[in-house]
């Protein structure tokens, strides 16, 4: 099972400022042994102090993924000598890279003030 996680836990301090202890995971399926596939988790831990309704961008979750794939016409890709005139090559990278932006706001206890 592939997942997702996002693990935040906020303090106030006496300035409303917000301290948070941030925890992202990123899961995903990984190489198959034995016909069962292994799970490749890459993960982030910090700690920032923030304003309130401040916004932190936390950054560093990155997959990279590379395909090389070829397609020929039957046959005819199969011909020695010729056979790359009906074939085609094609390679792909990506780079992605996970971003979590989290805005925290203080919400004022308004009942509790009568």
């Amino acid at each position: 099972k592939a997942v997702l996680g996002l693990t935040v836990t906020p303090q106030i301090t006496p300035e409303d400022s917000v301290t948070m202890q941030i925890s992202v995971s990123q899961d995903s399926v990984g190489n198959i042994f034995s016909g069962v596939p292994s799970i490749n988790t890459k993960k982030v831990d910090t700690q920032v102090l923030v304003d309130n309704g401040g916004t932190v961008v936390i950054g560093g979750v990155y997959t990279q993924d590379e395909s090389d794939s070829t397609s020929k016409v039957p046959g005819l890709g199969d011909i020695p000598i010729l056979g790359w005139l009906f074939k085609n090559n094609t390679k792909a990278k990506s780079k992605k890279e996970l971003l979590v932006f989290i805005t925290p706001k203080i919400l004022k206890d308004t009942l509790g003030s009568n």
